[in-house]
């Protein structure tokens, strides 16, 4: 029986766009398939320049891998002049030959001005013969003034570069989207592109060089913040229109954040595993003292001088890294979800990253003088936050081990969360036996919620046995 051959059935169109989701090296091969296939790549929408992809084609045959990702990327200005339709996106990782030679500024001005492109991504990367990246981001741009004004784009990815000037986005009315990762760029020079771009709804900065001494953004379009692995002195913010902020392993003077967003809606701020150097990162516990105003933060002059008493006021989702054994961080999560009127959404990550020695010596009578009552009854004698009561749906607790502390939170949840939905606990590698009976007494407690669902979700191959000798 002959078996209908489905893919030569389809129209150009269909197979064009099949063909850009290819990388582009891979995409132009598809011209060995047949006289039909010869000319559809010249047609895709999006092409995806990669010499990585070299590898994957000729494994381990060729002798020096550099010398062929570098015939591949001298190739892209050819595939480019070849191509026959606009593009929506193009991505180039490239060497630092192709920077040296100018062909990064020559990419740019044919993408934006010939192929009317709408989203663009450049990488600079040198590739050793394992094929492991080593990254450069000291190399400035050399771009013309205006050159990301064109009516098309809409957003622009740097991966490994320096930006020394913001003449390159002079009267860039239409970008909604920047994404500067590990990008040597100064205060003043990220706080003037933010400023060109009238229409910016989403920045992302990642891991820029210390060049980068401040972070302050004022700006009435911006929608989302991303601002990830930065050494800084401070973080000033203030839109009206910023609903989304993300905060991930930074390193600042917590008392040096300003925050002015009263639509936020979304709020993360986490940290990377706990390692050797997590002394580096701003601990979350501190960022939250002085976003609810528990710590007074300095003055400073913005575009909005209207002071923001409840940055979480109208939060909805919010996503912490805490330690729910230390008393003055459970302290400081009570005091945040009292001054979360609308919050739907809650995860918390347990982070334990004191030493023993910290611990012995830490200094809890500030903390302590504040708490007429055992810590593990803080969320007993409090008054109900209105958020737990009237609005929280979900909440997911990762990092658990049923220790005491951890303990009184996921209790207040389940007898007193009326409108919660669904209740979720992680457990981390080192949950005990002793933790993981306390953890399933959970499922006996009365529930405020009639809809609730708990899910006990325990470690890979971990075997828990109750005292009668049955599993659960």
């Amino acid at each position: 029986m002959a078996t209908n051959d489905f893919i030569s059935n389809l129209h150009n169109e269909v197979l064009a766009r099949i063909i850009s989701d290819l990388p582009a090296i891979e995409a132009i091969r598809t011209t060995i398939l047949s006289k039909r296939w010869k000319d559809l790549w010249r047609y895709a929408s999006r092409l995806d320049f990669d010499p990585k992809g070299v590898r994957k084609l000729y494994g381990d045959d060729i002798d020096d891998p550099r010398e062929e990702i570098s015939r591949v990327v001298k190739n892209i200005e050819n595939v480019l002049l070849s191509h026959k339709r606009n593009l929506i996106s193009c991505r180039i990782v490239h060497l630092l030959s192709s920077y040296r030679n100018g062909d990064v500024e020559k990419w740019i001005k044919y993408l934006t001005s010939e192929k009317k492109v709408q989203e663009l991504a450049f990488r600079c990367d040198d590739f050793q013969h394992q094929f492991y990246r080593r990254s450069r981001s000291g190399l400035g741009l050399n771009l013309p003034s205006g050159v990301f004004s064109c009516e098309t784009l809409q957003s622009l990815e740097f991966t490994h570069y320096s930006i020394r000037s913001d003449s390159p986005f002079h009267h860039c009315h239409n970008l909604k989207t920047l994404k500067l990762y590990h990008c040597a760029i100064s205060t003043e020079t990220l706080e003037a592109i933010v400023s060109s771009c009238d229409r910016l709804e989403h920045l992302s900065v990642c891991s820029s060089p210390s060049r980068l001494k401040q972070v302050r953004i004022f700006s009435q379009t911006v929608k989302t913040v991303e601002l990830e692995s930065l050494r800084s002195q401070g973080i000033y913010l203030s839109t009206q229109s910023l609903g989304v902020l993300v905060l991930h392993s930074m390193k600042f003077q917590a008392k040096n954040l300003v925050i002015h967003a009263p639509n936020l809606r979304v709020f993360t701020a986490t940290r990377k595993p706990i390692t050797k150097n997590s002394d580096n990162i701003t601990k979350i516990a501190e960022i939250l003292e002085y976003c609810t105003h528990l710590l007074t933060p300095v003055n400073y002059e913005a575009n909005d001088p209207m002071e923001d008493l409840n940055l979480f006021m109208n939060l909805r989702e919010l996503t912490i890294d805490l330690d729910l054994n230390d008393r003055r961080e459970m302290l400081i999560l009570c005091i945040v979800l009292q001054r979360c009127l609308s919050l739907h959404q809650l995860e918390i990550n347990i982070e334990e990253s004191r030493s023993e020695i910290e611990e012995a010596t830490r200094d809890y009578s500030s903390v302590n003088s504040r708490l007429p009552y055992p810590e593990t009854k803080l969320w007993e004698q409090r008054e109900l936050c209105d958020c737990i009561t009237f609005t929280l749906r979900q909440v997911s607790i990762k990092g658990f081990s049923g220790k005491d502390g951890e303990m009184e939170f996921p209790r207040h949840l389940i007898t007193k969360g009326a409108k919660l939905e669904r209740l979720e606990i992680w457990c981390n590698h080192d949950w005990s036996s002793d933790g993981g009976k306390a953890t399933l007494g959970l499922l006996s407690l009365p529930r405020s919620s009639i809809d609730v669902s708990i899910l006990l979700k325990p470690p890979p191959n971990l075997l828990v046995v109750l005292e009668d000798g049955s599993q659960p």
